[in-house]
């Protein structure tokens, strides 16, 4: 999480930066900065996992550390380790202020809403006819409905499935002027602006601890309205316009609130600065722009994740000499990890290291130096997600030192748990160590399962609505194993 607020971060400094260059439409500099802001929703980390949905699969490309595991495996009657509380305080406290931060937008915006149209009536013939020009002029092919309120002081354009424009009832505006105050909401409509400015708001109380945000905001609103001047402009008398915009802003500047596009701003100044320098300039194609910057966004995004699942170092990427064998036992909001390290050459396993770990927090495994080809210093680091799957990264620190970063698909293993010797559970394993099974089954079962040292080897197995006695016989009888039960104790020996 804190490498994707980084990451987002510095390309929403970057847009942000981009979008003050003297050269950019109004537009432009809105698409360029809402894709940054958006950028915050979709995180590298879920690159790798939509590859390996795809059929992708990384963890198999040169020089990554073969990872199989089993999980997620779900025992919800098991005792728990209690978590932090400090994590899930700073949830919580974000969670309350991000709701109450968008509940007042939202009550804002029905209740601006709820005064407009109070009392609406239904506009004049005139009023209609420049209503069909400005919409011409913007583009707007859909039903827009125009209202005049008493209630308001300044034009504004409501709701975003059914569009209604509503003026101020004592409105003096002349015909041409009308048209091209009406132009200005039909170009918010065009570009769905109210639609954009929900996402924008429910972004903005998302991430309200975030000041690179709030400024993002700003430069949102400003461009927004701009962009609207210059459908305006680009159709019209850009005399006309200032005159009409003279007019309406003498009334107080409107809130701003979600879903809710007013034509009087906090920066009407600089708008009709720009307005009056329109023109002087020219302007970089919208377009390319627009597509260059989103596709750098694109590529920053899906090569983060890739990166972070392939494996990166100084020196050559080389095959490492180890294959790793992960078990990630999900007990609700704790993960075991058993890790075994093997050669991969003669496939004899050289270590093993137990790691706990609740949901998205990282444990480490650490296997010290070991009797190979070199001497060479494992590390491990493996954190669990709530989703059951498992991200592992793997350090050898040798020669070559290399830096792998793997993510652990998941084998849908899943056990249900099971008391009585009739009772039926569902099971899938593939090549796990026989001793986390047999462990496994113990908490399962809550019977005592004492396993002598020299039993080991590797379990695959696949049932579906079986007895777990079954289950047990089997999974001995793989191992060569046998069992002796006296009481709630169960002893495993080698035949």
């Amino acid at each position: 999480m804190i490498v994707h607020l980084l990451e987002s971060t510095l390309l929403l400094a970057l847009a942000i930066l981009i979008a003050h260059l003297p050269r950019l439409a109004a537009r432009t500099r809105y698409a360029i900065v809402f894709a940054a802001l958006m950028k915050f929703a979709i995180p590298s980390a879920v690159v790798p996992r939509l590859l390996a949905y795809l059929g992708i699969d990384l963890t198999n490309m040169k020089g990554t550390i073969v990872i199989s595991a089993l999980g997620p495996i779900s025992m919800a009657n098991l005792p728990q380790n209690a978590a932090p509380i400090w994590p899930m305080a700073a949830v919580a406290i974000w969670g309350v202020i991000a709701v109450v931060l968008l509940a007042r937008s939202f009550v804002r915006g029905r209740v601006a809403v709820r005064v407009a149209l109070a009392s609406a009536v239904a506009a004049s013939d005139g009023d209609l006819a420049a209503l069909a020009h400005a919409r011409e002029r913007a583009g707007v092919t859909g039903a827009v409905r125009l209202l005049r309120s008493q209630s308001i002081a300044t034009p504004a354009t409501v709701s975003f499935l059914r569009p209604i424009i509503v003026i101020p009832a004592d409105t003096e505006l002349a015909g041409a002027e009308l048209e091209t105050i009406l132009t200005h909401e039909c170009a918010h409509i065009a570009r769905h602006d109210n639609l954009l400015s929900v996402v924008e708001s429910i972004a903005g109380s998302a991430l309200w601890f975030h000041p690179l945000v709030w400024i993002a905001r700003r430069v949102l609103n400003a461009a927004r309205e701009e962009a609207c001047d210059a459908v305006v402009i680009s159709s019209g008398d850009a005399n006309t316009y200032l005159t009409a915009l003279g007019k309406v802003c003498s009334a107080a500047i409107a809130p701003r609130a979600a879903g809710i596009c007013c034509i009087v701003s906090n920066t009407i100044q600089e708008r009709m600065s720009a307005i009056m320098r329109f023109g002087t300039r020219s302007l970089l194609p919208h377009r390319t722009i627009a597509t260059a910057v989103i596709t750098l966004i694109g590529v920053v995004t899906i090569g983060s994740g890739v990166a972070r699942a392939l494996p990166s170092g100084s020196g050559d990427t080389v095959t490492s000499p180890y294959k790793i064998d992960v078990t990630a036992v999900r007990v609700d909001s704790l993960f075991d990890f058993f890790i075994t390290a093997r050669n991969r050459s003669d496939d004899k396993i050289v270590n093993s290291a137990h790691a706990r770990s609740h949901v998205e927090e990282w444990a480490t495994a650490n296997y010290g130096h070991m009797d190979t080809d070199g001497e060479h210093n494992i590390s491990i680091r493996v954190k669990g997600h709530a989703d059951g799957s498992a991200t592992v990264e793997s350090v050898i620190d040798g020669a070559s030192p290399i830096v792998q970063t793997i993510v652990a698909k998941s084998a849908h293993a899943v056990i249900k748990v099971a008391k009585k010797p009739d009772e039926n559970i569902s099971i899938d394993l593939k090549d796990a160590d026989i001793r986390d099974v047999l462990r496994t089954f113990s908490k399962l079962t809550n019977i005592e399962i004492i396993v002598d040292d020299d039993v080991a080897g590797r379990v695959t197995v696949m049932f579906s609505e079986v007895p777990w006695t079954e289950v047990l016989d089997v999974v001995l009888r793989q191992n060569n194993l046998r069992q002796e039960r006296a009481g709630n104790t169960i002893y495993v020996h080698r035949k």
